[in-house]
């Protein structure tokens, strides 16, 4: 009894702590951050971003792209997507160019605003987690046995044998390999270095100041295997919004600087280090190859001769798990674009939840979307 009060107790206080080492590693790191801070921020209720107007957008100030903002609901509704929710943001202000949702009830922008289950997209932050420590790199070799997809307790082995498969840190990553990421928690990483990085990276925070907005939240291990689930996302704990997963990879096209999203021009910007520099490379380069040679490649495959893509580097990771309230697949794109000429980047997080009929899904969505926003006019930035 004694022993099992020990182990309670502990998934209790191991949380605590890791708040607290946070805190105290990260919270007087003012140096490192860029910020500016107005006398008085501008407030929009969440209850008036449910349908946005032209007219609103003005009154506001809000940084709402209009033009993008109907193209990608006129591409919905085209679509007969039955729920929705996509955040454009420009990857360096912070700045909500687009804030789309639909759900049952008709059209309702807040809904970017909710948590979903987050199912792989939590792989960035386990890669982000072993690239930063330094003990592994985009090269680093992983060994699995059995199905890349599945997770069983007999697949959480150091163990080789013949059918034992190797692959780079990157192919796991490109490919979405749920017991490569599940290994290197629970046998490389352990759970405090998951958690802090997760923290560091916006969970448990609302990602928009001055508006209520859910905070994404984690799965807490309790045992070895809950530490597998939750560094491969496959677990329906770990929650996360799409204004914070589209936050989250600004992270990473930003040297490892995460920029705070906002949708109103006169409020504050902040960003704030998280990862290091050569993590945020190394993550980018791993999600260039889920484009180019991952769980998205078909979607994207003929980038390279489009006449707007072709000059726009991509990066992007997928997830997919099935849910309830509503019924349906949650799938799910993030990722980042940035103009290799004019150096404008942006982020785009967008969830859709399919039934069992659909005619479109999030990577074909978001790549109609990037490919609408880089087509208008770019401005060359000019060599100093």
């Amino acid at each position: 009894m004694r022993r099992k009060r020990a182990l309670r107790l502990r998934y209790v206080i191991i949380p605590i702590v890791a708040v607290a080492v946070f805190m105290f590693f990260f919270a007087g790191k003012s140096g490192e951050a860029e910020s500016v801070v107005l006398e008085k921020a501008s407030v929009v209720s969440k209850k008036s971003l449910s349908v946005l107007t032209p007219e609103l957008i003005e009154e506001k100030g809000m940084t709402i792209d209009w033009d993008l903002q109907e193209y990608i609901a006129n591409t919905v509704r085209r679509n007969k997507v039955s729920f929705a929710s996509v955040v454009v943001m420009n990857a360096r202000t912070g700045d909500i160019l687009a804030l789309y949702g639909k759900g049952e009830e008709g059209e309702d922008n807040t809904l970017c605003l909710d948590t979903y289950l987050a199912a792989s997209l939590f792989k960035v932050v386990t890669a982000a987690a072993a690239i930063d420590s330094g003990t592994m790199s985009s090269k680093s070799k992983c060994a699995y046995n059995g199905n890349a997809h599945t997770l069983y307790k007999h697949q959480l082995t150091p163990k080789k044998n013949r059918w034992t498969r190797e692959v780079t840190l990157e192919r796991a990553f490109a490919l979405s390999n749920n017991v490569v990421f599940a290994k290197i928690g629970a046998m490389d990483l352990g759970e405090t270095p998951l958690l802090l990085t997760a923290m560091r990276m916006g969970f448990w925070k609302p990602p928009i100041e001055g508006i209520e907005c859910s905070p994404s939240t984690l799965f807490i291990p309790q045992t070895q295997y809950n530490i597998a689930e939750l560094a491969s996302g496959f677990n329906r704990h770990t929650r996360i919004s799409p204004v914070h997963a589209a936050q989250m990879i600004t992270a990473v096209v930003n040297d490892g600087i995460m920029v705070r999203p906002r949708i109103v021009s006169s409020n504050a910007t902040y960003s704030e280090q998280v990862i290091r520099d050569e993590t945020a490379r190394e993550l980018r380069y791993m999600m260039n190859q889920t484009i180019k040679r991952g769980t998205v490649s078909r979607t994207f495959w003929n980038c390279r001769y489009d006449r707007i893509l072709k000059d726009v580097q991509l990066g992007a990771k997928s997830g997919t798990i099935d849910g309830t309230d509503p019924e349906g697949r949650r799938n799910w794109f993030v990722g980042y674009a940035e103009h290799q000429k004019s150096g404008e980047a942006i982020t785009i997080a967008c969830l859709i939840i399919r039934e069992d009929y659909y005619w479109i899904e999030s990577d074909d969505l978001s790549k109609k979307i990037i490919r609408y926003y880089f087509s208008k006019p770019v401005t060359v930035a000019e060599n100093n």
